[in-house]
This record gives structure tokens, sequence and C-alpha cells, in this order.
């Protein structure tokens, strides 16, 4: 069994600090994902002590994509693609998740082909389902 949260999650996302907004794999399975982000002060989308609606939205991207990564690393031993939003779909959020609350998103794969994927997003803090969004995500052709 995989202790996924044993693994970087530098060797999953293309993005970097300071523009990371994913701090571990938690679980994968084909159907998805969970990952988990604490947002911090020195987080640079965060505002009047609250991750933003931007941050929200760039943390569930980055939650597809650590999802993907981890596919392409450990499933198909490829190298680790960049990827990009497409579109958004339902982007909905009942609260903005405060300095230093964990926050626990939910990857459902719904359709993937030809480098496109297709995923519903839920972002947990505290038991509490506080944001989600259709996304649809492609890769970057080399």
């Amino acid at each position: 069994m995989t202790e996924f949260s044993s693994i970087p999650i530098a060797e999953l996302l293309p993005q970097q600090p300071p523009f990371r907004f994913v701090d571990r794999l938690e679980d994968y399975s084909d159907e998805g994902a969970v990952v988990s982000f604490t947002p911090g002060a020195g987080n640079m989308l965060m505002e009047d002590g609250c991750l933003s609606a931007a941050g929200l939205m760039e943390h569930m991207a980055q939650a597809s994509a650590a999802r993907v990564g981890y596919y392409c690393k450990y499933v198909l031993h490829v190298p680790v693609s960049i990827g990009y939003i497409g579109q958004v779909r339902k982007f909905s959020i009942k609260r903005l998740p405060k300095e230093g609350e964990l926050l626990r998103t939910q990857v459902h794969l719904r359709q993937e082909i030809f480098g496109i994927t297709l995923s519903d997003m839920e972002v947990w803090a505290a038991g509490e389902l506080i944001a989600g969004a259709s996304l649809k995500t492609a890769l970057k052709n080399d």
C-alpha cells in the first residue's frame, strides 16, 4: 500500500513556492484524489486573514494537478506535465478559509481523454463543505 503523504508534493506539481497551494497528496485512486493544504500568512493570495476566492480556485486547480502528477509519475512513469485550466463551471463558495485552517479537497474524476480532464472539486474545512467547482484542465503538448 502506498503511503501517499510521504511523496514530496514538489514531485507531483510544476508549481513551486511561493505559488504552491497544495501541501500533500492524501489519497489517489482511478476515480480521484484527496489533497490537503493549510493557507498561511505568507501566502500571496491571502486577504484579511482568509484565502481569497482566487486562492481557492488556484488550490482546486493544483489539487487536480496533483492527481494528474501522481498518475503521470507513478502510474504511467512519464515526466509530470504542465497543465492549464480550460474551463470552470459551478464555482461556489460558502465561506473563505481562514489562515491556518486545514483544507481537505476531494477531486472526483468525471472524464479523462487525450490529456483533457474534467473533475468535480469539493473543498472541506473542519467537516464543512466550504467551496466547489467543476474544472476542465488540459495538459501542455510537448
